[in-house]
């Protein structure tokens, strides 16, 4: 099996056509077909159909995207690892973050890995853990800064901190004279929730679900700054990581829930046979877990 001609298969199953692919891969169109043609008879499957002027992955298709996706990034990697010896530090590194420590934590970190790589591409992707640990282990991006994923991708997670979660409250609200706020009275307010899968807001349901209140008020914002503008404004109390109010908001103050212990537990994802000594990926890796565990200890110092 050649790499081109699962490159030229990954092609076509991203772009959606074959004329796409040619124009990517800058292949005469009749070259890209006879790739295709060839890997077909070497497998035994069809891989494409037609549906008129749409080409669609048959089933042995999307089989085997998933393992070509992986089978070239890495083979990516390796090439890219090869360059870095010959050429010195090079390349593309692709990251993700769950927020805030995206917006928060990262900037300054990143800014100054930039600085001393300006050879190296950098993507960063901003996502919840449920999908951004999914990427991590198909090989689309290198590491993950989240909270610990499922444990049937079989990656690797390295705690680095616990995040706080807190209450953000329009400080004309009448919880706003008290220093904590206690389970009982967040039974009949309004609560502004992030989005469905983010960690943050899965432990304050499961915490309030124990103590027999449930939070959910038909409110789910997936921008914390909209968030935090809508309690501004007295739409009610927003639950938001402790870190995006270091800070409130005009017209806002932050208070803790009393006798709950809500922390998420933040660290780095990566697949577990990942190598990174040696490499630009280990400088990040090291810069990344020197300069989240001192963010968190020293807030201020952001």
């Amino acid at each position: 099996m050649e790499f081109r001609h699962l490159q030229t298969f990954q092609s076509i199953a991203h772009e959606g056509s074959f004329l796409k692919a040619a124009e990517k891969l800058q292949y005469a169109q009749s070259t890209i077909t006879l790739h295709i043609q060839q890997l077909e008879a070497e497998l035994g499957v069809k891989l494409f159909s037609r549906r008129g002027k749409r080409t669609e992955l048959t089933v042995a298709g999307r089989t085997l995207i998933d393992h070509a996706d992986q089978l070239l990034h890495r083979a990516a990697n390796l090439q890219q690892t090869m360059t870095d010896l010959v050429a010195g530090e090079a390349g593309h590194l692709r990251i993700a973050s769950i927020e805030p420590v995206a917006s928060i934590y990262l900037p300054v970190i990143l800014v100054q890995f930039c600085h001393k790589h300006p050879k190296v591409r950098l993507t960063l992707e901003v996502g919840v853990t449920q999908l951004i640990s999914q990427r991590v282990a198909a090989g689309l991006i290198d590491l993950a800064i989240c909270s610990p994923p499922s444990a049937n991708l079989e990656l690797t997670f390295e705690l680095l901190f616990h995040d706080s979660i807190a209450l953000l409250i329009p400080d004309t609200h009448p919880l706003a004279t008290l220093d904590e706020i206690s389970v009982s009275s967040l039974g009949k307010e309004r609560l502004i929730l992030t989005e469905e899968h983010c960690p943050y807001r899965n432990i304050l349901e499961k915490a309030l679900l124990s103590e027999g209140v449930n939070p959910f008020s038909g409110i789910e914002v997936m921008s914390l700054e909209a968030l935090k503008q809508m309690v501004r404004y007295g739409l009610g109390i927003g639950v938001i990581p402790a870190a995006a109010i270091a800070f409130p908001p005009p017209n806002t103050i932050a208070r803790s829930i009393s006798g709950l212990d809500m922390k998420l537990p933040v660290g780095i994802v990566f697949q577990s046979e990942a190598n990174f000594p040696g490499s630009v990926l280990h400088t990040l890796v090291s810069d990344l877990k020197t300069g989240l565990k001192n963010a968190h200890l020293n807030p201020t110092d952001r």
